[in-house]
Parts: structure tokens; sequence; C-alpha cells
């Protein structure tokens, strides 16, 4: 019996390594294209493997995020989490607006479209690197306490225990604007 179970778990470590290679490759892509969108330099920071489940980070009440499936070469959700320092100063330099109140649907639109760009520029690093083709799903959007939601998210679909890889998108003054999360669902 201990003979079956040791190709499975190579096989799963070497998926996971092959997970985070793929996530660097999608994460550099989004990269410059959000730093497109915002205007300024935006890296790619090195993956964090999450083996035991829970996305590093914890719970940030004010943080959005926009969650996927992707369809086609590879079975894995992806998270896009903002913190919420950044999630107001991202939309309101999406949607030009410097002052005063914004409208929830400016607001959900905005995310929206941002996710949607990201997670194209992923799935599309990823299916170039495996030659095949990789879409993103419908988006859900979580407009409060995004690292609660996504782990739900990953709960219902996955599982709590499902690994996650984990890489930041940080502009040039190093704080972190966003979040990359992909938790294979295989």
């Amino acid at each position: 019996m201990s003979d079956e179970t040791e190709p499975r778990t190579t096989s799963a470590k070497h998926d996971l390594e092959a997970l985070v290679v793929l996530a660097q490759a999608g994460a550099n892509q989004a990269a410059g294209a959000f730093a497109q969108l915002v205007g300024q330099s935006v890296e790619a920071l090195p993956p964090i493997v999450e083996e035991e489940g829970a996305t590093a980070g914890g719970s940030d009440p004010e943080s959005t995020g926009v969650f996927f499936e992707l369809d086609g070469c590879l079975e894995v959700l992806i998270g896009i989490v903002f913190p919420g320092r950044a999630s107001e100063a991202l939309v309101r330099r999406i949607v030009g607006i410097e002052t005063g109140e914004l409208a929830s649907a400016i607001i959900e639109s905005a995310l929206m479209e941002v996710g949607n760009i990201l997670a194209s520029h992923v799935a599309s690093a990823i299916a170039d690197r495996l030659g095949e083709r990789l879409l993103p799903s419908i988006p859900s959007l979580a407009m409060a306490d995004a690292q609660v939601e996504f782990e739900a998210f990953v709960e219902r679909v996955v599982g709590p225990d499902a690994p996650r890889v984990e890489t930041g998108l940080a502009s040039e003054d190093g704080t972190v604007d966003g979040y990359l999360v992909l938790v294979p669902t295989d």
C-alpha cells in the first residue's frame, strides 16, 4: 500500500512545483498589464506556497477581490485580491476620479474590469507556456473582506486544505497593490 502512496505524493509535489512556475509566468504578465492600467511600474513578487490551505495575508475587511475558475488545459481557481488601502486608489486611478464619493456601480465595474484583464493575462501566459487553451470563467466579485470570501469560494469548490500559490503585485514604492492566488482543483 505504501508503494502506491509514494508516486502520488511525488506527483502532487511535482504538480505543485509546476504550478509555481506557471503562477510566476502568469503573475509576470499580469504585472505588466497592471502597470499599464495604473501608470506606474509594478512587479510580480516571488510566489509563496501555502500547502495547508488559507491564503497568506490574513483578513482585511476593506479588501476587494475578483475570483475565477480557469477552463481548459489547467484546472485551477484564481483569486485576485486588492488590499483595502490599494483598492480605492486603484479604482480612482482607473476611472479618473480623484476626489469625492464613488458610486458603488462604478467601483464594482472598475474592479471587475481590472480582474478580467489580470485573469486573462494570467490565463494567456499559462496557456502560452503549455501550448494549449485556457480561459477565465465569469468572475465573482467580493466588495469586502476578499480574503475570507476567496477562502469560502475555495472551500466550496475544492475543500479547505487545498494548497495555494500566491504572488504579490507590488508598485515601485514597494507596497503590495494586489495578490494573485492560484489553487489547483484536481
